[in-house]
């Protein structure tokens, strides 16, 4: 949704990353909020993290070997996610078009996601050369036929420039993407009921795309969308070994460092009054039932169980009356 309404509307940068980030990713993060139990490894960064933190000292290496298998699994599942829900309701759905050169089985890019040809022929775009893709990229390409095109432009366009980044940059735009992300999970937490929780995802969400931080998911997204949909072609630094060590190594090592500058303030701020809970939850024995030498037992009183059954007796004798 982000693609195809934010990638057609707005004919400034401003406008087009600020409807970009209005429309689909806030939602996407308030389904997974909202369906209890799904998976999102930039929020895991905060919550397993919180785990270690919070086990007893006997308990943590266990923790921590949880986390580590926690993050492994769910960064390849939200990879795996991703890629799948590209190809199946964006690419071969048609939403997307792709760029095709003919004659052409030298380059890697949609011949070889497509290998039976299996696309119909009016969701591809055909070129005789690389250079003659590009040169009519340069031209009206993406405002064509009133934006049809610029869905693709948006995703290549992408896919290029984060394939192209500094490691160095990477890593500092995915540090303040997962901060502002795991504030969002932090607000909506605080919320009781699902439009304030929308609300409270939908400002940071909002904020960190619009100012051109990089999400890891996202990218899982949008980086293989821009390469299979021809990105490569505009530029052959757009492959996913790029992909995975300009973008996803250094933006995961910055959401984890991003998670971080919000757990271990509020983890230093409030492990007393933590320890403290723990240590008299750790020392409450509730009394057993019957048990009257119990010092948590109060007994009844004799004139009390009196009262109770003169009681019983005129409720008694008022029925048979």
């Amino acid at each position: 949704m982000s693609c195809q309404v934010g990638g057609r509307w707005g004919a400034t940068t401003g406008i087009n990353n600020f409807v970009f980030a209005g429309f689909g990713i806030p939602f996407g993060l308030t389904f997974i909020v909202l369906c209890q139990g799904s998976e999102l490894i930039t929020a895991n960064y905060m919550f397993c993290t919180f785990g270690v933190l919070a086990a007893s000292p006997e308990e943590r290496p266990r923790q921590i070997k949880a986390l580590l298998l926690n993050w492994f699994i769910v960064w390849w599942g939200n990879l795996a996610g991703a890629f799948l829900h590209f190809t199946m309701f964006a690419w071969q759905t048609g939403l997307m078009k792709t760029v095709k050169i003919k004659g052409d089985a030298g380059l890697p890019a949609s011949g070889r996601w497509d290998p039976q040809d299996s696309l119909e022929h009016i969701e591809t775009i055909y070129y005789s050369s690389q250079q003659e893709f590009r040169d009519d990229y340069a031209g009206d390409f993406c405002s064509r036929s009133n934006y049809a095109l610029a869905n693709i432009c948006k995703v290549m366009n992408a896919a290029t420039a984060k394939c192209t980044a500094n490691f160095w940059t990477s890593v500092l735009r995915g540090w303040g993407c997962n901060w502002m992300v795991c504030l969002a999970i932090w607000l909506q937490m605080i919320a009781t009921e699902p439009i304030s929780k929308l609300f409270m995802i939908w400002l940071p969400i909002e904020l960190f795309i619009s100012s051109g931080f990089d999400h890891l998911v996202v990218n899982e997204f949008l980086i293989p969308a821009g390469i299979i949909t021809g990105g490569y072609y505009l530029d052959h630094r757009a492959n996913f070994g790029n992909a995975f060590w300009f973008n996803y190594v250094p933006v995961t090592i910055g959401s984890i460092f991003g998670a971080w500058c919000l757990v271990f303030p509020f983890w230093i701020n409030n492990k007393d009054a933590w320890y403290i809970a723990q240590k008299k939850r750790a020392a409450y024995k509730p009394a057993p039932i019957g048990v009257a030498e119990s010092a948590e037992y109060v007994p009844i009183s004799a004139k009390t169980v009196e009262y109770v059954e003169a009681e019983d007796a005129k409720n008694t004798d008022a029925d048979e009356a």
